[in-house]
């Protein structure tokens, strides 16, 4: 799994993302021994095949054009999972606002969100959904971030309430001198999509809104399942299979997520969960499929 693959810049200094060139060896070791394989070889080979890779990258990044050119280039294959709302309101989700704040000024994220709410006269508490709290309490616990960026985060994605998120959020970019980041310099355009697509990759659903689906009610996940899966097909002209829970934990979507993907006829989902794919993952799990972090690729590869 991953997300940001691009170069370190002195304007991010507290971003969290995949160095290029730590990728690109990446790539090039993990060729030498395993095959690259999609989701959909998976559902469609009649036996397990070991030392396979798959690879994914989350969010429709602008990253993800010259990514997808290199893993051409190795004879590769990925799935690429986009949130459509950024096509729909012009605007950054929120979750990539949280992004970028943490990515200019680290730990002192949840200071200026303290500092958001009194200049713009939201008592901080109030702005805390106590049982949501509770119910989310381990959100982050499997990052490696200082505490501040991880309440920072719990409070604008997990428990905080929804309606005041973006404000805060904006006061602050103004306050970082980002207010004025575009959409379209992001994430990828709808061209750069099917150019992704044109080149032999997947393209995966990862709902409207990128927003936290055991919110929800039924109906609002069948719009954020629905919706994205046929935004995604009319601009590839083609069906699109699988499905990326944003966030990706087991809390992070529930049972009436996994009716609604059968419902829609998703062919499968992948979640967060530290471990390989089984056979049993394939035959009874299909909508849960787990994922280990890019930054765990220690674990297989001597890097």
């Amino acid at each position: 799994m991953y997300h940001y693959v691009r170069e370190d810049s002195i304007f991010f200094p507290y971003s969290k993302h995949k160095e290029i060139n730590d990728f690109v060896n990446e790539i090039k070791l993990i060729k030498k021994n395993n095959i690259f394989l999609s989701l959909e070889d998976l559902k469609n080979s009649k036996e397990f095949i070991e030392k396979s890779y798959l690879l994914t990258f989350d969010d429709g990044l602008k990253d993800h054009v010259k990514v997808a050119e290199f893993l051409k280039s190795f004879n590769a294959k990925a799935t690429f999972y986009i949130p459509i709302k950024p096509y729909l309101n012009k605007q950054i989700l929120p979750v990539h606002k949280t992004h970028l704040i943490c990515s200019k000024v680290g730990k002192e994220s949840l200071l200026l969100l303290k500092k958001a709410c009194i200049e713009l006269g939201i008592e901080i508490n109030s702005m805390i959904l106590s049982e949501e709290k509770t119910r989310y309490k381990s959100a982050y616990n499997h990052q490696d971030d200082e505490a501040q960026i991880k309440e920072f985060k719990k409070i604008i994605n997990y428990y905080g309430k929804i309606g005041l998120r973006d404000k805060l959020l904006d006061w602050i970019l103004e306050k970082l001198g980002l207010q004025d980041i575009n959409y379209k310099d992001f994430y990828l355009t709808e061209n750069e999509i099917k150019y992704i697509n044109s080149l032999g990759f997947e393209i995966g659903s990862h709902g409207v809104s990128h927003t936290l689906l055991s919110r929800l009610s039924y109906r609002e996940q069948l719009s954020e399942l629905k919706s994205s899966k046929e935004f995604l097909e009319r601009i590839i002209s083609a069906r699109v299979n699988s499905f990326c829970f944003p966030y990706g934990g087991k809390t992070s979507y529930n049972k009436k997520t996994l009716e609604i993907l059968r419902k829609l006829n998703y062919h499968n989902a992948v979640s967060v969960e530290s471990r390989d794919i089984s056979q049993n993952d394939l035959k009874n799990f299909s909508f849960e499929l787990p994922r280990y972090d890019c930054n765990e690729i220690h674990k297989f590869l001597k890097i």
